[in-house]
């Protein structure tokens, strides 16, 4: 008996199959916000609840600390975090200004925040201080604000809506062609799996 090996060459090929996917995720929140600014690092901390009870944190990092010697506007980097599932969002570069407020009654200045951007937008319609402050943080912001020594926080509480729309770009699946030398019709394996 004999026996003929026969050998068959084959050919791979690896292309793309198709366009770049994108992972989008979002935020988009309008709520009652409560913001600290510490003069000391120059940093917003607080954080805005919805009407459903979602809870975003919220942090800001002035470029320069805020002084009343300096022009009244200065630009910020925030930082967004879910609450919910802790995702992490950035905006940079946003405008923040400081609007002078005289009280009718002690006739002393006050500065309140604003910020009015396409991403976010916030308000201080009402600026607490002393006692109501300290009594604001304990129960809102206790363990999101970090206090100096010796500080007397202020607290800005007014409304926030937030719109942060971020898309992540991820790699096409490969396609691989098997051509067999004595077969004209292609074996084609795909895989979507992020292993392959």
């Amino acid at each position: 008996m004999i026996m003929t090996a026969h050998r068959t060459q084959i050919k791979t090929r690896f292309s793309r199959h198709h366009r770049p996917r994108a992972v989008v995720s979002s935020v988009v929140c309008t709520g009652t916000a409560r913001i600290v600014y510490n003069a000391a690092s120059g940093m917003l901390k607080g954080s805005v609840v919805d009407s459903c009870d979602n809870n975003f944190a919220v942090n800001g990092v002035l470029h320069q600390p805020f002084s009343i010697d300096e022009p009244s506007t200065s630009l910020a980097d925030f930082f967004i975090t879910d609450g919910d599932d802790g995702s992490q969002f950035s905006v940079l570069n946003i405008p923040v200004e400081w609007l002078p407020i005289v009280n009718v009654v002690t006739k002393a200045t006050h500065y309140h925040l604003r910020i009015s951007h396409a991403t976010i937008r916030f308000e201080t319609k009402e600026l607490l201080i002393g006692n109501r402050a300290d009594l604001e943080i304990a129960q809102h912001l206790g363990a999101i604000v970090e206090r100096e020594a010796g500080e007397r926080p202020s607290v800005h509480l007014g409304p926030m809506t937030i719109k942060i729309v971020a898309s992540q770009r991820t790699e096409p699946g490969f396609r691989r062609e098997s051509l067999c030398e004595n077969h004209s019709v292609p074996i084609v394996e795909q895989s979507e799996d992020f292993l392959v």
